[in-house]
């Protein structure tokens, strides 16, 4: 999927960032930070935080959504604040030019990532623990805490978010790695509500 020019804007990123090209935030920058904020930090438990993950992962997203791979998250651009802006994800990536993915991807990986604040079952969360030592540690390591694993930061990830994405990966409703298919589609909701609350727990470490 894309993955020659993706490996090749990386590297142009990559090269962009140790340069420090992408200190300011780019023009493009201003319609995410309705949802997202400046910094990346959401404040609503349904908006991911994007800081601080990889540019890599950050740019692969935006053209998941410029593909319609992924919910297009609707409902999130009916709120006053976002009128104009775009219908959805999926049209604001559309509207995006490579450059601007780039720059984009670059702007909100240079920014520390910080942990959602948020109440955790600490029984849901030992659960949730073996769960993803079982079956997710190979991708995700550190309890999904590195963003050198290039699939997103989940440690201190809002709880909603990750319970909605977990949904739509186990309903097929959200492009993924083939083998990441199997461990989701096995998952029960208890499953996925105790790997959010591990998450949610490594978090706060």
């Amino acid at each position: 999927m894309h993955s020659t020019t993706s490996l090749f804007l990386a590297t142009l990123v990559a090269l962009a960032m140790s340069a420090g090209v992408f200190a300011k935030a780019p023009p493009a920058a201003e319609d995410c930070a309705s949802c997202h904020n400046k910094d990346g930090i959401s404040e609503d438990e349904d908006i991911p935080i994007i800081a601080g993950a990889s540019a890599f992962f950050l740019e692969n997203q935006m053209f998941i959504f410029k593909e319609g791979a992924r919910p297009c998250a609707k409902e999130e651009f009916g709120e006053e604040e976002h009128d104009g802006i775009a219908e959805d994800h999926c049209d604001l990536a559309k509207a995006l030019s490579e450059k601007e993915i780039t720059e984009l991807a670059a702007y909100f990986a240079e920014q520390p990532f910080k942990s959602a604040d948020q109440k955790v079952d600490e029984e849901l969360a030992g659960m949730g623990a073996q769960i993803h030592e079982q079956r997710c540690e190979k991708c995700h390591s550190d309890s999904g805490s590195l963003a050198l694993d290039d699939a997103g930061i989940l440690a201190g990830q809002w709880k909603a978010y990750l319970v909605r994405t977990m949904q739509d990966y186990k309903n097929g409703d959200r492009w993924q790695p083939e083998k990441m298919q199997p461990a989701m589609e096995a998952l029960s909701e208890k499953d996925i509500q105790a790997l959010a609350e591990h998450y949610a727990k490594e978090g706060k470490k």
